[in-house]
């Protein structure tokens, strides 16, 4: 492999022998010993430029969250100097609340994520130190990157599976048990009876998932309009609605034979 290089991009279809299986490319492999590797090259060099970018307050990517970045000589080059500068700038959100972000951030960024898994998962993860930081191992986090870790393992590290993400942005929109619950706030948004939570009128949260529709017995499609509960009626619709549900079952469980529960 040349020294020259550009950005690797870590897009599957460049690996024609194995096209369509994922974990057999070399950038989807752990580094094991990470002490003289280029994030971006993932090979070892005697010298490397290793970039510290600290933590900062509210309003940044970095918000929180620093991580070291090692890179050599060429990688280095295909940079812009000024971003290692890391000049801070200051605004002010809507709510005159102060914000600090890197001048370069955006581009910053762009360049990580465009690195080799295995280089975002030293990024990420093992060099990574608070709220963006992670402790999973890191075949784990780059198999979970992929959508590939077992359900069984996301639970045990307390993440959402690639199973519960899908069955919540499958099911919950199309699902005839949630309901849109008014608060007492005026906020809106819709919660289901057995668990799940989304936006206003069934729609699934962009940025977040749920575990409660995956493997949910209950589920069926929509055939009527939407109900409208309002926040202090909850708890008690909550009850009447999986007592309606679920009559049959519990007439079986608790009904002496020839007894009417009325």
């Amino acid at each position: 492999m040349s020294e020259s290089t550009e950005i690797i991009e870590t897009n599957n279809s460049n690996n024609p022998d194995n096209p369509n299986n994922i974990t057999t490319n070399p950038h989807h492999i752990a580094i094991e010993n990470p002490d003289n590797i280029c994030f971006n090259y993932l090979q070892s060099f005697p010298q490397l430029h290793e970039i510290l970018i600290p933590a900062l307050n509210h309003g940044s990517e970095f918000t929180n969250f620093s991580s070291r970045l090692k890179l050599c000589n060429n990688c280095l080059s295909l940079t812009n100097p000024n971003w290692w500068k890391l000049e801070i700038i200051k605004s002010y959100s809507e709510d005159n609340m102060m914000q600090l972000n890197y001048k370069y951030e955006k581009e910053i960024l762009e360049f990580i994520n465009k690195m080799p898994l295995a280089g975002q998962e030293l990024f990420y993860a093992r060099f990574g130190q608070g709220v963006r930081s992670d402790l999973m191992r890191g075949q784990d986090w780059i198999d979970y990157t992929l959508g590939i870790l077992p359900h069984k393992k996301c639970k045990e590290y307390g993440y959402y599976s690639p199973q519960e993400i899908q069955a919540y942005k499958e099911k919950f929109p199309k699902c005839e048990h949630p309901v849109n619950r008014i608060c007492n706030n005026e906020s809106k948004n819709s919660w289901c009876p057995f668990g799940a939570i989304g936006e206003y009128n069934q729609k699934c949260y962009d940025k977040g998932s749920d575990d409660n529709c995956y493997e949910c017995e209950y589920y069926q499609e929509r055939k009527i309009p939407i109900r409208e509960i309002m926040e202090c009626d909850w708890k008690d619709y909550e009850i009447y609605y999986k007592c309606k549900i679920n009559v049959d079952k519990y007439k079986k469980m608790f009904e002496e034979e020839g007894e009417q529960i009325t």
